[in-house]
């Protein structure tokens, strides 16, 4: 083997190596651009574990303001109870209110019947 024959065979494996190295650092690039991507992911991820963490802190402070159907409920019928009650004095003093008209002349008991008729709380009379 003479020295060009040593030449061109050192010539190929450096030619050969350089494309090798080329070809790893190209690899290394997209390896690099890669973890990128996978940083840019994790920040994201950290980021929307926090936005969930205070959409869970907003539920449990809706749970603890809301009320219930129930409540609601209750309290409804509660204030349907208070406004007959007041209904029902109301309709006293119109019932008193037509006495005193009748004995005044004012309107006649036929008048008088036809008023208490009326809703919300009619009498019936035979």
């Amino acid at each position: 083997m003479d020295n060009n024959d040593k030449t061109d065979i050192l010539t190929a494996i450096n030619t050969f190596a350089a494309s090798v190295d080329e070809r790893f650092n190209n690899v290394d690039k997209r390896f690099d651009a890669a973890d990128k991507r996978f940083d840019k992911i994790e920040g994201d991820i950290k980021e929307i574990r926090g936005d969930i963490q205070e959409i869970r802190g907003d539920v449990q402070n809706i749970r603890g303001t809301m009320v219930t159907k129930d409540y609601l409920d209750e309290k409804m019928a509660d204030q349907r109870g208070d406004l007959v009650v007041l209904m029902r004095k109301e309709d006293n003093k119109v019932k008193r209110l037509i006495d005193v008209l009748i004995q005044r002349g004012v309107i006649t008991t036929e008048d008088k019947k036809s008023i208490v008729e009326m809703e919300p709380f009619p009498e019936l009379r035979g």
